[in-house]
Parts: structure tokens; sequence; C-alpha cells
């Protein structure tokens, strides 16, 4: 259903009984890496899921101190859980272009809900934002902060509720977030986690604005942070950085 820089997107449905906790009728999305970046080694593993869980957990925190508004109603982000899945046999897939390419069997993929509605890209790993965004942008700097700067929430991608009427929670302005990385010193987590150079990255670009303000962080910021890797809006790799 759709296509990153480095992975694929695959639509699919749990049509009979449970599949990691999904249950049967469940609309899910799995992800697996495009077949270049699978032959130079990168892959998904528990490290994966670990990152989101620790970034959803952080957005709910985020909710609760910050309180994020828009247009007078609550704006408040939410992050898709994920698990891992399997290919139980080998299995033919095709990208946007028609071509095919085969997954073997044990490969495992991200698995996680569908996003309903339209999807954006609001800042990477890298230190690039579509600058539209400020809660996310302030988000992304708390994390850091909240952490003690062990870890930086990032590469935020998603839904954004404003004004076409899907409502999430009975809410309706919200973030509906999937897929994000966590920025670590030591690079605990997976590909995504661009360690201290992602981290230094995002301040390196980053301008405070007023829910930086309202969290009191406006001053709190690595002492010394310049960019050393590029700035893209597509994810950067781990891996592929050195």
């Amino acid at each position: 259903m759709g296509e990153g820089e480095s992975r694929l997107a695959f639509r699919c449905r749990v049509e009979d009984g449970c599949y990691r906790g999904y249950t049967e009728g469940s609309y899910l999305i799995f992800k697996v890496f495009k077949p270049d970046q699978r032959y130079s080694g990168l892959t998904v593993d528990w490290r994966d899921v670990d990152m989101q869980v620790d970034a959803r957990n952080m957005a709910r925190d985020f909710n609760r101190v910050c309180n994020p508004e828009k247009f007078g109603y609550s704006c408040d982000i939410h992050i898709r859980d994920a698990v891992l899945g399997d290919f139980e046999e080998n299995t033919r897939l095709r990208d946007d272009y028609g071509r095919s390419f085969w997954a073997d069997a044990g490969d495992e993929f991200l698995l996680e809900r569908e996003i309903r509605g339209s999807f954006e890209k609001f800042n990477s790993n890298s230190g690039w934002s579509s600058g539209r965004d400020p809660i996310l942008e302030a988000f992304s700097h708390w994390s850091w902060v909240n952490s003690g700067g062990e870890k930086l929430v990032c590469d935020l991608q998603g839904h954004r509720e404003e004004d076409d009427g899907l409502m999430h929670a009975g809410e309706r302005c919200y973030y509906l977030l999937t897929d994000p990385a966590v920025c670590t010193p030591c690079h605990e987590y997976g590909e995504s986690d661009t360690g201290q150079s992602g981290i230094n990255a995002f301040f390196a670009h980053h301008v405070c604005n007023e829910w930086c303000e309202h969290l009191d962080i406006e001053y709190e910021k690595p002492q010394f942070s310049h960019a050393t890797i590029p700035r893209c809006k597509s994810t950067s790799y781990h891996s592929q950085m050195y």
C-alpha cells in the first residue's frame, strides 16, 4: 500500500483466529525492508518493537505533563504499538511498480494496526523537520530532557487530525504516529537509532517554540551540538552511516 526510502508497507487482515494478539478481522500493516536493503543486511528485530513501546510510553507522559492543545481542543500524541511477525513459508511480494521479490520463511517483519487517513512525515532522525508541527518538535526536545539526555524520540510520521473528521479515542484533534525512532548515545535500539549523531543533528537544527517554552525546556540542550550526518527527510540507518 506504500513505500518509503528503504521499506515497503503491505495491508493485510487477520482472517481466522488471532495472530500476535490481533483479533480476527483486524486490518494491519506489515513492513519489510526493500530487497536491496535486505541484501545489505538491514533487518528488523525485537529492538524495533522495544523502541516503539518506549516511544509510546514517553508520548503518554508528554500528554500528561504538557496537555497539548490545538484550536481550543486537546491534541494528544498517540503512537501505535507494534509486534514482530514472521513468514511461515516463502512468500512472493510485489512493490508499487509490480516488481516481485521473495521473503523467505522465517524472515521477520514489523506488524501494527493500520492508520486511516492522510499520512505525513513530521521530522526525521537526522535533523530534518517539516517545520509545521511545534507540538511534535517540542515532544522530541522534551523526550531528551525527560530522559536525562539518554533518549530522543524522532522520525515522527503518521496522521495529523485537524479537519477531516476521523475521530480517535473520542478526540477531535490528535496525532496518531507509527514507526518512530529513539536515538540513544550508545545505540541501544534498532537500525533507525542513529545514536548521539542523531541527537546532535536534531538540536543543531531545532528552533524552540511556544510549547518548548510552555514546558520550560528552551534552555535545556546539549552543551555542544553540531550536525555530523546529512540532514534528510527519509529515515537514516545506523549501519549505513559509517
